[in-house]
């Protein structure tokens, strides 16, 4: 497993030498957050609700309340957005911040040995994402059944995710930093 995660952490640090791959995550995550998204949120009628997905936790009251209040229509816009769309969002935030915490963290550091699993980080939230994703699916195929420990585990995977979320969001200010910091700082 170790040999696994090596050789693709070291694949992320090789392929962050290319520009070309970082402006394509950075355009299909924007595209993603711009267009994909609202689209959806307006099809389904969406826009102004609660999405469970950008919560930091929750009680299975409240989940199962916010259900109710999508509405038939609105929970089908959900199981459509979260059985598609949400299970290829993660893989873009997850590859964008991977590529950009290697191509950072190999400028900051030169003397950077290419297994280092800082850069994968960011794929332990998308796992966290998919676990998420998967118990609403589970709370809104059951609804209006109320399945609490399947609520809970989805709220718990969702706290973990954004934990790691801003986790990777902080390492890559920190090599940011790391980065153009390095030449202001003058030895004497």
């Amino acid at each position: 497993m170790k040999d696994l995660l090596c050789n693709l952490s070291s694949w992320f640090y090789e392929k962050s030498k290319n520009n070309l791959v970082l402006l394509l995550l950075l355009a299909v995550f924007l595209s993603f957050n711009a267009i994909i998204m609202p689209y959806f949120a307006k099809l389904y009628g969406l826009q102004d609700q609660v999405l469970l997905d950008l919560q930091f936790g929750f009680t299975p009251e409240f989940a199962y309340t916010v259900l109710a209040g999508y509405g038939e229509y609105g929970r089908q816009g959900i199981m459509v957005f979260t059985g598609i769309v949400d299970n290829i969002y993660p893989l873009v935030y997850g590859s964008l911040l991977a590529f950009s915490i290697s191509r950072l963290k190999r400028k900051a550091d030169a003397r950077n040995s290419s297994c280092q699993f800082i850069n994968l980080i960011p794929f332990t939230a998308v796992l966290f994402d998919f676990m998420e994703n998967t118990g609403i699916l589970i709370m809104i195929q059951n609804y209006p059944d109320k399945i609490i420990p399947v609520a809970w585990a989805t709220s718990f995977a969702g706290m973990f995710k954004w934990i790691l979320v801003v986790s990777s969001i902080l390492i890559l200010l920190f090599y940011l930093l790391k980065t153009f910091a390095k030449p202001l700082i003058v030895k004497p």
